[in-house]
């Protein structure tokens, strides 16, 4: 044999005889290699930039890129020194036999790039032959219609082969460095040195309390949705460094006080399952965080985009209320600027639709006039720091015009509606007194007017007359209120008959004049929360697969680990039933804490992310309780076939 093919063979030699390993290594590579080159694909697609809203698609799935690409760097890496960490006898006994380190650093090198060729070769063939079938996944979910055509994503190919040869070169550099820093003695030795036993480190147990519970505080803390922005990544960060100190630390505590229980310890089941787990805890720590942390990030995406993209009608219903709504704007603009006056607006938008044949199942018009205030008190000011919010005047007569509800008020007398304060039944406007002679239900509605509402106070008054409403306006200082006039109406017909009309209008109105359509605003809303489903579905699997490769590879190295272990105790007498028992008992323990752990960061985040979701309209926090609990579910399920098949590689090792 030639001496230049004698380490190319060996190196495909040992992938083979190390299949075990390297099968999940590759296929884990390759699945993030596939994902990374659809969501380029998606990213660059000329059929995607054709269709309305490209730049939400586009935006979300640039975004999804960088998320794959660091995940897949985590992947490799963690993957990679599971696998090394299984070879050091092997590599060491290479090194006894007569190989250099040199020569064990060239059977590396090719070794790796075996390992990137198939990796990166496969994944982005898997993910041509899938990219097609992505954007029609995408396109169903946004609503958006069927593009005909297969593009190849020349730039998603060269990106994908870059960043995963960059990867693979880094997993290649840290397995020469770690090579470089051991002796032969040491590889050969590697898995026969054993654990102390671990010290309950206190320190460690309460920074994870401390850290852990300001992070729930922090969620459950949040009035605002802001607020809420602003302190996420902080109680995200605060989670995590909590969840890593009592996994290192607190699971030690916790096995230490089941050992320090005669009633649980002496028993046959948990006696070897704890004695094992304690010893080996150190090690375990670190991989049962990333299990916990990577549960909880495939929990929380999942059900905050299933519950924003089944809330779409909801949040339609209550941002635009009706079908086709007019606004000009009769402040703010100057004097040179000729406006139509609000009786041409409506005469021209009744005008275009008698011209468009169409009919109104509704037809209303009213001014308002609209300002922000300061609460303070039972005083609505702009001067002084209180409550923020928005206020909205209506005279009685429009009022009347707009619901069909006749009212009658004294000059001081008003109809209120508020949001997000309490008004007194006697306050100010500046040093106006009023008394709330009536409360409403509801407010007027008004299209877009939701998004202001949800995030800050909102106070609709109905005042007597349009001398009144001015009396008001000369309260505030400058030239802060803004009236306008608005027509809205609901429309017969189909949703694209009612598109081209508001198309259609808003050729024929004039300057200061806009038309607000919910169809268009649907398309819109559609086209951003599809893309999020899509997108946090295709995060969950990624995050899925990092959580089933961690849990496999775990599975092998307990496997390992015990074998000797369990032939000890079958050698002095512990029955296949007991160790069966046994090891039943320790997965148990290993395996589902992070699920359990999961689960109760997920409900703890409740509070916080609820208010988040009131940023994109998602208001009816019932419904992301629901998808949040149907998504435990399913993941409950995922996670279990997953450890019923990974626990099959673990008995078969031990037996």
């Amino acid at each position: 044999m030639r001496k230049s093919s004698f380490f190319p063979r060996l190196a495909l030699v040992n992938l083979l005889r190390n299949g075990r390993y390297y099968g999940p290594y590759l296929l884990s590579c390759g699945g993030t290699a596939a994902m990374f080159y659809i969501l380029r694909y998606l990213t660059g697609s000329d059929i995607v930039s054709s269709v309305r809203g490209a730049g939400y698609l586009q935006s979300l799935m640039s975004l999804g890129c960088v998320v794959v690409a660091l995940f897949s760097g985590v992947i490799l890496l963690y993957a990679n020194s599971f696998v090394m960490k299984r070879r050091q006898r092997e590599l060491g006994l290479y090194n006894i036999l007569g190989l250099e380190k040199r020569h064990i650093a060239l059977l590396c090198l090719w070794e790796t790039a075996y390992c990137a060729l198939c990796a990166i070769a496969g994944g982005i063939l898997a993910g041509i032959l899938f990219s097609k079938l992505m954007l029609l996944l995408l396109f169903k979910i946004a609503r958006l219609p069927v593009a005909f055509g297969f593009e190849l994503s020349i730039n998603g190919i060269f990106s994908t082969v870059a960043l995963f040869a960059v990867l693979f070169a880094l997993t290649l550099v840290c397995n020469l460095f770690r090579l470089g820093r051991t002796r032969p003695a040491e590889l050969l030795h590697s898995q026969s040195v054993g654990e102390r036993e671990p010290r309950t480190k206190r320190l460690l147990v309460v920074l994870g309390i401390l850290t852990l519970g300001g992070g729930y505080f922090l969620s459950w803390k949040v009035r605002q949705p802001t607020e809420a922005l602003l302190l996420f990544f902080l109680a995200v960060v605060l989670v995590m460094i909590g969840t890593y100190c009592l996994f290192t630390a607190g699971s030690v505590a916790v096995l230490k006080a089941l050992r320090a229980n005669p009633g649980y310890y002496y028993k046959t089941r948990h006696f070897t399952a704890v004695a094992g787990l304690l010893y080996r805890m150190k090690q375990n720590a670190v991989g049962l965080a990333n299990i916990c942390i990577l549960s909880t990030m495939v929990l929380v995406t999942v059900s905050t985009t299933v519950a924003l993209y089944q809330s779409c009608e909801e949040t339609l219903d209550e941002m635009y209320p009706y079908d086709v709504q007019v606004i000009q704007t009769l402040s703010g603009h100057g004097e040179d600027i000729s406006l139509p006056t609000p009786e041409q607006t409506l005469a021209q938008v009744e005008e275009t639709l008698s011209a468009s044949g169409g009919a109104a199942s509704y037809f209303g018009s009213f001014t308002q006039a609209e300002s922000w205030f300061e609460y303070s008190g039972n005083t609505l000011q702009w001067e002084v720091p209180g409550i923020q919010g928005r206020l909205r005047l209506v005279t009685a007569e429009d009022y009347a015009r707009c619901t069909g509800q006749s009212v009658d008020l004294a000059a001081d007398q008003v109809l209120a509606y508020t949001q997000g304060m309490d008004l007194p039944d006697a306050f100010y406007i500046g040093s106006l007194p009023f008394r709330v002679a009536q409360r409403l239900k509801t407010s007027l509605p008004v299209n877009g007017s939701a998004i202001v509402s949800s995030e800050n106070a909102a106070v609709t008054l109905v005042v007597a007359d349009q001398a009144v409403l001015e009396e008001i306006m000369a309260q505030s200082p400058g030239d802060l209120f803004s009236e306008e006039f608005l027509i809205q109406m609901n429309l017969a017909g189909t949703e694209e008959e009612k598109l081209s009309f508001a198309e259609r209008l808003l050729e024929k109105t004039g300057q200061g004049v806009a038309v607000n359509s919910r169809q268009e605003n649907a398309a819109d809303l559609y086209t951003m929360y599809g893309g999020f489903l899509f997108l946090g579905v295709f995060l969950g699997l990624l995050f899925l697969l990092a959580t089933a490769l961690i849990i496999y590879y775990k599975q092998v190295s307990e496997g390992f680990e015990d074998q000797r272990r369990y032939t000890i105790m079958r050698q002095v007498g512990m029955t296949d039933r007991e160790i069966r028992a046994s090891i039943h008992s320790q997965i148990l323990l290993v395996f589902f804490l992070p699920l359990c752990t999961a689960g109760i960061h997920t409900a703890a985040a409740y509070p916080m992310v609820s208010k988040l979701l009131k940023l994109f309209q998602l208001t009816n926090a019932g419904r992301y309780a629901l998808c949040t609990a149907g998504t435990l579910g399913v993941f409950c399920a995922v996670y279990i076939l997953v450890y019923a098949l990974t626990a099959r590689s673990y008995r078969r090792i031990v037996s």
